[in-house]
């Protein structure tokens, strides 16, 4: 059980509390009616205990049955419904599934009850209509800005449902991101991460800032990246020096180099700052890389204050309304209080004290609120990559190009092999990794709630930093790869702007970079695993709680295993596809580290033994490992269905996407020797995803109904439910400013007086 007064005064930074059952009887402080007390009266109550039962941690998220609720079925609200004529109503009529059912299998009502607040609270209020033209760069700030306190102001999303659900963390921001990307990130940024990473490491001195964040007076921002060092957090080198006199630390940036950087909400709006600095007190020991809260901007007129030189980067290739901004300190002085001590404090006599003696484990617990960014990036790049793939098959069912030499129609172009094998698995990629992220936000929510509580989650923190690590890569670069497919998959059209595929891409852009840039990424999967390989296979038992690595202790003779497969069929079962898998990650967890001691045995360093040890290695573990668990998850999610047609189409995609995981790792699958007892197991494999192809395609328009956002949020002619493309084009291109004007410089193309005469 969750003891909520200790939840309560933890989450608002306070450290002391008694027992309470309800709201009369809670003797917490409460902050004279502040943040605290807020949070106080959410979790308490009006309602007594028994009025209020503690939800048990396997109910959250728990994957609502069609069956279950037919009545939900005919809410309109929740399935409006679908244009009864147009190019798409032919494949929603052979469809075999209720694309309501589908879309049922990925939400419960409390989910489908916010994702409609969210779209009727942007389809009704103005700021959030689609300006007619291109912003410039400082309107697109603007209006991000505004949309930004919009949102907070309404107050969609309180504290409220974020105990009740800690699942929906990610799921709101994805469904803020559908509509706008650049307003969602100002948002989770500044109200979101901002708070959170001081209510994990404060000590009870800062509440007042995260009272003040609350009531949207001040806003936040996150600061780790320096412009010379990036992934190598240790190696930054803004510092903070404690002054024992004045009890301050003093903040200094020794050059450019050292300027902190691409911080969101940091080039034109926030006030304050997390800022990670290396700390040095009076004596001149180091102590390392420590987090402070840094007020940047005067929050009454938004000028910096004297000592900080702050500014914006600039225009980007993507996200143009968040305003990424860079930070440099003279000499600046902030209170001691501003230290965020809980993993080590200066006390005021210039002393430096750490419930933690190995530097190291200080520095990682003090970085933890990071795996929960990587858990919603899945997520962001997984709602990026469904949009495009809603876009590129709602316009290859509509659009028409030759057809059979005995026919008169031209067929969709979605009916061509070619078209469908170049888009079905980024349709699989989308659904798998969305039932993936689902399983993965319901694991970080239940851990992100027991944090609050004090309960310490070691194995599998480190377990869902490996995890993490390795999926926010492979969800990315599926975003990014899927994304620029369906670009191309819809020709020239995909490349007006109007299309929104442009955009998409610039916008997923990033998420490959942040948070940990992907390459370097996912070296912290393959050492997790390795670490815990050179200890023994029987340990993964213990430090896989999550269950995401416990089968490589069955796989630890992995030359016990060989394809058997003889059919098409055979060969794309899920079931046979995971045993497939289960052997891919062993032996090269097992070739890694062979590779990794032959170095050592080299006479090399345990560095240079990894470094050496990545290209064909380490880096393919880490993929393939990732995937196996996305497939992992997958199947979980599909155990949890009722028999049916929507769980048969359901299953043909994550059979294609694990299909095509074990043929992008075929040369591994023959080099091991998998391949062995099965001459002609690839060609089989390769007939087996052809015949999935037609297949999909009968349901293919369903499904995309099933998780498309409403017209407004897709905002793509090219993509619209009811598939009449080329009226929509016509309609934006007519209506686009100046589109049927002459040019303000058709002077220059006439007269051409700038061009010198020649003697």
């Amino acid at each position: 059980m969750i003891c909520r007064t200790r939840l309560i005064t933890q989450f608002a930074g306070i450290r002391d509390h008694s027992s309470c059952a309800n709201i009369k009887t809670c003797s917490a402080p409460n902050y004279d009616g502040g943040f605290a007390w807020r949070i106080r009266r959410s979790l308490c109550s009006v309602r007594s205990e028994e009025q209020r039962p503690e939800r048990k941690m396997s109910e959250f998220n728990t994957i609502s049955r069609p069956s279950q609720r037919p009545d939900l079925l005919n809410n309109t609200t929740h399935f409006p419904e679908l244009p009864k004529s147009g190019p798409l109503t032919e494949y929603r009529r052979r469809a075999t599934i209720d694309w309501r059912k589908v879309k049922l299998a990925f939400n419960d009502e409390a989910s489908l009850e916010l994702q409609q607040k969210v779209w009727n609270f942007f389809q009704n209020n103005p700021l959030f209509a689609r300006p007619s033209q291109t912003l410039s760069l400082d309107e697109s700030r603007r209006l991000a800005t505004k949309r930004m306190y919009a949102i907070k102001e309404e107050n969609i999303f309180g504290i409220d449902a974020l105990l009740e659900r800690p699942d929906f963390m990610g799921y709101f921001s994805h469904l803020l991101m559908a509509y706008d990307p650049s307003f969602s990130i100002k948002f989770s940024l500044g109200f979101g991460m901002f708070p959170s990473v001081i209510q994990a490491l404060d000590v009870g001195r800062l509440s007042h800032l995260v009272e003040q964040n609350q009531r949207g007076e001040i806003l936040g921002s996150f600061g780790l990246t320096e412009i010379s060092h990036g992934t190598n957090a240790k190696g930054m080198r803004t510092t903070a020096t404690y002054d024992v006199k004045s009890k301050e630390y003093i903040l200094h940036t020794p050059d450019f180099e050292a300027a902190k950087c691409w911080i969101g909400n940091l080039g034109k709006t926030c006030t304050h700052m997390v800022c990670y600095a290396q700390l040095y007190t009076a004596d001149g020991k180091h102590h390392g890389l420590n987090a402070f809260v840094v007020p940047i901007r005067d929050p009454k007129t938004l000028n910096a204050y004297p000592g900080v030189i702050v500014g914006d980067l600039g225009e980007k290739a993507g996200l143009q309304g968040l305003d990424n901004g860079f930070v440099m300190f003279r000499n600046y002085r902030i209170s001691r209080d501003y230290l965020l001590a809980r993993t080590g404090d200066v006390n005021e006599e210039g002393v430096f004290v750490s419930p933690y003696k190995d530097e190291n484990k200080r520095f990682g617990a003090s970085l933890g609120a990071l795996s929960g960014g990587r858990v919603g990036i899945c997520g962001i790049a997984n709602m990026y990559l469904m949009k495009a793939i809603s876009i590129a098959i709602r316009y290859s069912a509509s659009r028409k190009q030759f057809g059979p030499d005995d026919k008169s129609e031209e067929w969709p172009v979605l009916e061509y092999q070619s078209q469908q094998y170049r888009l079905y698995p980024h349709l699989a990629n989308a659904f798998t990794i969305k039932m993936f992220t689902l399983w993965f936000a319901k694991i970080y929510g239940e851990i992100f709630l027991k944090t609050l509580t004090g309960e310490r989650v070691e194995h599998v923190g480190m377990e869902i930093h490996a995890l993490s690590s390795a999926a926010k890569a492979i969800c990315t670069w599926a975003a990014r790869d899927g994304i620029q497919e369906s670009r191309e998959a819809c020709g020239g059209h995909g490349f007006l702007k109007l299309s929104t595929l442009g955009d998409l891409r610039g916008d997923n852009d990033p998420n490959c970079t942040y948070e940990g840039e992907n390459n370097v990424l996912i070296q912290q999967t393959s050492n997790w695993l390795l670490n815990v390989r050179f200890s023994g296979y029987e340990n993964f038992k213990v430090a896989s709680p999550l269950g995401s690595a416990q089968f490589l202790k069955d796989y630890a003779n992995h030359n016990d295993f060989r394809a058997s497969w003889k059919t098409p069929s055979e060969a794309t079962d899920i079931n046979v596809i995971m045993e497939a898998l289960n052997w891919l990650v062993a032996y090269l967890l097992d070739t890694t580290a062979q590779k990794v001691a032959n170095l050592k045995k080299q006479g090399k360093s345990s560095f240079t033994a990894r470094n050496e040890s990545q290209s064909f290695y380490a880096r393919t573990l880490s993929m393939a490992y990732g995937e196996r668990v996305i497939m992992f998850a997958a199947m979980k999610f599909l155990r949890n269905l009722e028999d049916g047609p929507e769980k048969v189409a359901l299953t043909r995609l994550v059979s294609l996407f694990g299909a095509n995981v074990v043929i992008k790792h075929v040369g591994v699958f023959y080099q091991g020797g998998y391949f062995a007892k099965t001459a002609n197991a690839l060609e089989l494999l390769q007939q087996g995803v052809l015949d999935l192809l037609p297949l999909i395609t009968v349901d293919s328009v369903a499904l995309i109904d099933a998780i498309a956002p409403p017209d407004f949020v897709l905002n793509s002619p090219l993509g619209m439910s009811d598939g009449e493309v080329y009226k929509h084009m016509e309609s934006a291109i007519l209506q686009a400013p100046e589109a049927l004007e002459r040019p303000k410089w058709w002077r220059e193309v006439v007269y051409r007086d700038y061009v010198k005469p020649k003697l």
